[in-house]
C-alpha cells in the first residue's frame, strides 16, 4: 500500500480549507469502445468541480485507448496487459490522489448530482467511511438501443435535498458485515469511499476473477459503518458482452463468503451474530444457482459437483437432489 499512502499525502498537502476535496474516479476498461465515451461523459458532466478520472485500459484490442486519448488531459489514461478488473482497479488506486475514491465501469453511466451528493454526505458525516446509492438496470429497447439516461430518471438533480438531509435506506445501512454474508448489497458503480478507509482495507484481490468487489465490501464492513443513500445515481447497462451473461468455472460467490467466514466467523464488528444454519443455506442456494446455470449451459459434471456441495450444506433441498441426479445421467450419456 505504499503508493496509495503517498497519493494520500499529496492529496492532503494540496487541499486548502476553501477547496472542495478531490474525488478520484477509477474506471477499468477492456474492449469498451462501444460504450466508454458515454461513461466518461457522465463523469465529466457531474457538477462537482474537483475530480480526476483515471481510466485503466486492461489490454484492449479495439480502439478503446484512442477514444480515451481523444479527451486529452481531462482523462488520465493508464495501460496494462490484460490482467482483469481487480488488477486494473489496484493500479487506479495507486495513481489516485483524491481524498475520496469512486468507481464506474466503462459501459455504465452516472446520473446528475452523484458526486455532489455523496461528497456532501460524507463531509457531513465524518464517522461514515463508505456510502453507496440505488441504481437501475439499463436495458435496450426492441430496436437494440438504450434509452437516454435522462428519460430513465428525469429531473434527478433538481429534486435533491441538501447533502446532510439525504435520506438513507435503513435496511441497506449500518454495520453490514452480517447482512453482506447473505448477499452483496453494494453495486460498485454507486460506491464512494474515504481514502483513509481504502488504505485500511487494502487492494482488490487479483485472485478473484469475479466477486472481488463483494470481497472488498465485506472487508470494508469490518472497518466502518456503510450507508445507502435513497436515491438512484447510476445505470447498469445490460448487454450481451457483459459478465452477467457469462458464468465462470469457479463459484466465486461461495468462495468469497467462505473466505470471510474463515477469517472473521459469524460475528460482526458491532457484536451482531449470524445464524450458522442460515448461512449454510445461503451457501447452498449459491451452489445450486451456480450448478443450475452450468447444467443448462451444457456442463453436467461441473453442475453435479455444485449440486452435491449444495446438498452437503442443506441436505433437505429437494431441487439439488433432483438436479444432481439429472446431471449424473447427462454426464453418463455424454461420457
Amino acid at each position: 500500500m505504499g503508493c496509495l499512502q503517498r497519493g494520500s499525502e499529496r492529496a492532503v498537502a494540496g487541499t486548502s480549507p476553501t477547496t472542495q476535496p478531490l474525488v478520484s474516479v477509477i474506471m477499468p476498461a477492456f474492449n469498451a469502445a462501444a460504450y466508454i465515451e458515454e461513461a466518461i461523459d457522465s463523469i465529466l458532466a457531474q457538477d462537482y468541480p474537483n475530480k480526476e478520472l483515471i481510466v485503466i485500459d486492461d489490454g484492449s484490442s479495439d480502439d478503446t485507448v484512442a477514444r480515451v486519448q481523444a479527451y486529452g488531459d481531462r482523462v488520465r489514461l493508464l495501460t496494462q496487459a490484460n490482467q482483469g478488473s481487480a488488477v486494473a482497479r489496484n493500479q487506479g488506486l495507486d495513481a489516485a490522489q483524491g481524498a475520496y475514491i469512486a468507481f464506474l465501469d466503462s459501459d455504465d453511466v452516472w446520473l446528475p448530482g452523484k458526486l455532489t451528493a455523496q461528497v456532501g454526505y460524507l463531509e457531513a458525516h465524518p464517522e461514515i467511511g463508505m456510502i453507496y446509492s440505488e441504481w437501475l438496470p439499463w436495458k435496450p429497447n426492441e430496436s437494440g438501443h438504450f434509452p437516454a439516461p435522462e428519460n430513465m430518471v428525469p429531473n434527478l438533480a433538481a429534486d435533491l435535498p441538501p447533502p446532510e438531509q439525504l435520506p438513507i435506506v435503513p435496511e441497506g445501512s449500518g454495520w453490514l458485515y452480517n447482512r453482506l454474508l447473505f448477499g452483496s448489497l453494494l453495486h460498485t458503480i454507486t460506491v464512494m469511499a474515504r481514502r483513509s478507509l481504502i488504505e485500511k482495507v487494502g487492494r482488490f484481490d487479483p485472485e478473484l476473477k469475479r466477486g472481488q468487489d463483494y470481497d472488498y465490501w465485506l472487508r470494508a464492513s469490518r472497518q466502518t459503518e456503510i450507508r445507502q443513500i435513497d436515491r438512484i445515481f447510476a445505470l447498469y447497462r445490460l448487454h450481451g458482452g457483459g459478465c452477467i451473461n457469462q458464468w465462470p468455472d469457479v463459484n466465486y460467490e461461495q468462495l468469497v463468503v467462505e473466505k470471510a467466514l474463515a477469517r472473521w466467523g459469524l460475528e460482526g464488528p458491532d457484536g451482531g451474530r449470524s445464524d450458522w444454519t442460515a448461512v449454510q443455506r445461503r451457501l447452498a442456494y449459491a451452489c445450486f444457482n451456480f450448478g443450475y446455470h452450468h447444467y443448462w449451459q451444457g456442463h453436467p459434471k461441473l453442475a453435479r459437483r455444485a449440486f452435491l456441495t449444495a446438498l452437503s450444506k442443506h441436505p433437505l433441498h429437494l431441487p439439488s437432489w433432483r438436479y444432481a441426479g439429472l446431471s449424473m445421467i447427462k454426464s453418463m450419456v455424454r461420457g
